[in-house]
């Protein structure tokens, strides 16, 4: 299975992008919020117990999905380093084990187009971060950066729109619809 672990900032497309992704692709979307609601309805937000379900629940879904057979998955992601190196490296070590091809974009925008884009009226349903002064404080945490120790493809989402930057990411990746 191929697992495209698409990475960046809040407001920077993720989930358009992932969307996009599908359309061409079939890969189904794990869009990180989905283990975010289901870890903050069982435990306070940040605790060591949210933070171990949220890493769980995201590992055993990869796991999973390999094990059944599924061609490829698209999984969203906010990196902050460094409290985000530990999952990544444990992402690697179960794609490692359960023969899972890890493939990662970073997606990327200036804080203009990120502070634009956070306040979309979209976003709220979603539960998407929609607040200016905490993707300020996200971004001064190390959101912007890529991680350092895996390759990763680099798309401006400021420059290309969502279709053309799951187009890049097909074609980089030689993905099959």
């Amino acid at each position: 299975m191929k697992l495209l672990f698409l990475y960046g900032p809040a407001a920077v497309g993720k989930l358009t992008v992932a969307q996009e992704l599908t359309r061409l692709t079939g890969y189904p979307v794990f869009d990180n919020h989905l283990s975010i609601d289901y870890a903050a309805k069982l435990f306070a937000w940040g605790s060591p117990e949210y933070v171990q379900l949220l890493r769980a629940v995201r590992l055993f879904t990869f796991r999973q999905m390999a094990q059944m057979g599924q061609k490829g998955l698209l999984f969203t992601f906010v990196y902050t380093p460094p409290s985000s190196d530990e999952f990544v490296r444990q992402v690697l070590e179960v794609c490692e084990a359960s023969g899972i091809e890890p493939l990662f974009v970073k997606l990327e925008a200036s804080r203009e187009v990120l502070l634009e884009r956070v306040t979309s009226p979209e976003r709220k349903p979603l539960k998407k971060l929609s607040s200016p002064e905490r993707l300020l404080r996200m971004l001064e945490q190390g959101a912007l950066a890529a991680i350092p120790f895996v390759e990763s493809l680099r798309i401006d989402t400021g420059e290309v729109s969502a279709a053309e930057a799951a187009r890049r990411i097909v074609q980089h990746y030689g993905l099959e619809p």
